[in-house]
């Protein structure tokens, strides 16, 4: 009995060294992924007309979410701890409904050009008191949380 007892202890080791090779191998994946896959940036586009920025759209990275339109006017917007960065905004719509509505801040990572444009867009287009037409993406339970993908003036 002692040489199946022995087996049984290699056996054991042996496995418990692939099952610690294999993890180590899946963790190292993981990093090369997020080092070389990364998030996937937003890559505003902004439209322009008379050299002026009448329109903003691909502002959302979330994927798998269910796109709408919304239409009002800004009531009240919101900023970032370093009160710089647009954080979210709530739109009121004709029949009196508010909506709240994140904005990300995925194009801060963007050079510096587009992402003083996007910036400088975003609160010139949604100032409080100016009427909107918003695409979202709804996100989560019952798709609840919008999140800005496009914006344009009314």
């Amino acid at each position: 009995m002692p040489g199946r007892t022995s087996q049984t202890a290699a056996d054991g080791v042996l496995r418990s060294v692939v099952a610690d090779a294999l993890a180590s191998a899946l963790i190292v994946l993981a990093i090369l992924l997020l080092v070389f896959g990364g998030t996937a940036l937003a890559r505003p586009k902004l439209t322009y007309a008379a050299g002026k920025v009448v329109g903003l759209s691909n502002l959302s990275t979330d994927e798998g979410c269910l796109p709408a339109t919304l239409a009002g006017r800004v009531v009240k917007r919101a900023f970032g701890r370093d009160g710089l960065s647009l954080e979210s905004v709530i739109v009121e719509e004709k029949t009196g409904q508010r909506s709240f509505i994140n904005v990300e801040d995925g194009y801060r990572n963007l050079d510096a050009a587009t992402n003083g444009a996007v910036k400088h867009s975003l609160e010139t287009l949604l100032s409080v008191g100016k009427s909107v037409s918003l695409r979202v993406l709804g996100c989560g339970a019952a798709a609840r949380t919008l999140t800005l993908d496009a914006v344009r003036p009314l």
